[in-house]
């Protein structure tokens, strides 16, 4: 025969034409014809090589066997140089080389390769399966063909005696191997669904991590005589970055400052607002030292662009909750002032026992021109905590916030007093239980007045 008649993408073909071809003719430089390479490209694309032992492929084999009354049947994948069976009825065998297979010659056509009587069968007359030890008589396979018209191997069945074929079990042959196939792209389709998935969380992380720095500071400032952690983590929901930030930044008197807010919005666009005005706010922190006029100016900065932003067709405006406290560590008691525009009052913990919500809600920021920042002075004692949050942490769909705010403010009673990681952690645990999930950002900032033993702490007054 011409040995030019490569395996591959399916034709017309005739089958005393391509009968007789059991490998690939691969020529003097060892290198695959494009049809068979193409073939081979698509069994890999399945990824079925090699893989456990299925049921669904098992029970094809089986049931390939019950309607031949065969003794034995396979679902065979032919490779490179070997034929693999992915399922086996009646034969204990993972593989057999690919050059004396009649799996192999059967992918080299479309239609159905069924040898009678293999004896007087010039096809198969030499094969070494039917003048071996398996006596292989009768053989029956119907190719498993990709929907891009690959042959990746069949469904066959052998038996040791001659036997005739109906066209209901030719047919059934052909059923079964397009069932073969239906099993090979549902497995294909989850396989991609979840490596998008897994793409997907790549790329979302990058994105969170991107975005986090900048709405999120790098590394946190050594406060004196204060302990900080903090806590962010973006809503459930394909990890959709909204307006919450949080910052802890040095002041130009040897205050620190700690800001936290909500911006109005979702998506891309809040998080380029939110990056604006928590850099805002240290700008305006470091020139304004009462926390309510540092409110209270931006404030006015975003009315003001809210304004021009009303000529722009399909503008929105952009407004905000926030707080500002600024933490002066000169002198015992540790001073924080507290300025509220719209946000959740902080929750104040005192060592010798209790929560507590302290000061003033005030006014959104930006959303009036008229504006009033609740402003408010905590003295915190040694062993002292003060909890700023976004309303993430209190909201539930489904849940009052006052339900969201008592069970806050138990988890920041039961916290522990060890450090104020610890303590944070047991807050951000109980956050997350009380959530089925996450519908908006949660943002947390915990502080900590250290005793003057765990470095440059303050000494108690008790």
């Amino acid at each position: 025969m011409n040995n030019r008649t490569y395996p591959g993408r399916c034709s017309a073909r005739s089958r005393s034409e391509c009968g007789h071809t059991q490998g690939v003719n691969v020529g003097a430089t060892g290198v695959l014809p494009d049809e068979e390479r193409e073939r081979l490209e698509a069994v890999r694309r399945y990824g079925i090589l090699d893989t456990p032992p299925d049921g669904a492929f098992d029970r094809i084999a089986a049931l390939a066997a019950r309607f031949f009354d065969a003794p034995i049947a396979t679902v065979s994948i032919v490779d490179q140089d070997r034929i693999w069976f992915k399922a086996t009825h009646g034969l204990d065998v993972d593989e057999v080389d690919r050059a004396p297979g009649l799996c192999a010659s059967a992918i080299l056509q479309a239609d159905p390769y069924i040898v009678t009587d293999a004896i007087s069968d010039p096809r198969a007359l030499e094969n070494p399966l039917v003048r071996g030890e398996l006596g292989v008589r009768f053989y029956a396979a119907a190719p498993i063909r990709s929907l891009d018209g690959y042959n990746l191997g069949t469904v066959n069945v052998i038996a040791g005696e001659p036997r005739e074929v109906t066209e209901d079990q030719i047919a059934t042959l052909q059923d079964l191997a397009a069932i073969a196939v239906d099993e090979l792209e549902l497995r294909l389709a989850a396989r991609r669904t979840v490596e998008a998935e897994r793409a997907r969380r790549v790329r979302g992380e990058y994105l969170l991590d991107l975005l986090q720095s900048w709405l999120l500071p790098q590394r946190m400032p050594e406060i004196p005589g204060v302990e900080v952690a903090a806590h962010y983590a973006p809503a459930s929901a394909e990890l959709q970055i909204g307006g919450d930030f949080y910052d802890v930044f040095n002041l130009h008197d040897g205050r620190f400052a700690v800001t936290i807010g909500d911006v109005c919005g979702k998506g891309p666009t809040a998080a380029a607002a939110t990056g604006e005005i928590r850099q805002m706010l240290r700008a305006l922190g470091r020139v304004e030292a009462r926390p309510s006029r540092v409110l209270a100016l931006l404030n006015e900065a975003l009315v003001h662009e809210g304004m021009d932003l009303h000529h722009d067709e399909g503008s929105m405006e952009r407004f905000c909750t926030a707080c500002f406290a600024s933490v002066d560590t000169s002198a015992a008691p540790l001073t924080i002032s507290v300025a509220n525009g719209g946000h959740p009052l902080a929750l104040l913990r005192r060592e010798k026992g209790g929560v507590e919500a302290r000061g003033e809600a005030g006014d959104l920021v930006g959303a009036f021109a008229e504006f009033e920042a609740g402003e408010h002075g905590l003295h915190l004692e040694v062993g002292d905590m003060v909890l700023f949050y976004t309303d993430g942490a209190v909201e539930q769909r489904g849940q009052s916030i006052e339900v969201g705010e008592q069970t806050l403010r138990k988890a920041l009673e039961s916290a522990p007093s060890t450090s104020a990681e610890e303590a944070l952690e047991h807050v951000r645990r109980t956050v997350h239980e009380a959530h089925e999930t996450l519908d908006d950002d949660v943002a947390l900032v915990l502080l900590r007045v250290l005793p003057s033993s765990d470095g440059g702490g303050y000494p108690s007054n008790g």
